[in-house]
């Protein structure tokens, strides 16, 4: 199954990852459901929603990511705790494409 994660755009500079690909390495908190799936992490991105053109990139990227057949898009815990209040738009994005969007990464 392949896996994509999102983080907030903003958050960029101030976040190491660490604690998204640790869970996703170690299967465990919201990757847990995966321990006994082959899973492949395909992508790391900026949300950016909220930046100039935020939706019209995000859609490019979710594209993207449903050429390449990703099934699944976690939002790390910065993308949820969304300051803009744009959580439903981010979401709505991926999953109008028919891709499973999953709040929490660690």
């Amino acid at each position: 199954m392949k896996i994509a994660i999102a983080m907030c755009g903003k958050t960029a500079g101030r976040c190491s990852t660490m604690g998204c690909f640790r869970a996703y390495n170690n299967k465990d908190k919201y990757f847990s459901v995966y321990k006994d799936i082959d899973t492949e992490l395909l992508a790391f991105f900026n949300c950016n929603m909220c930046f100039e053109n935020g939706e019209e990139k995000l859609k490019k990227i979710a594209n993207k990511l449903k050429d390449n057949k990703v099934e699944k898009l976690h939002l790390g815990v910065c993308a949820v705790k969304c300051k803009e209040d744009n959580l439903e738009e981010i979401k709505k994005v991926f999953t109008d494409l028919a891709i499973d969007v999953i709040e929490g990464t660690h």
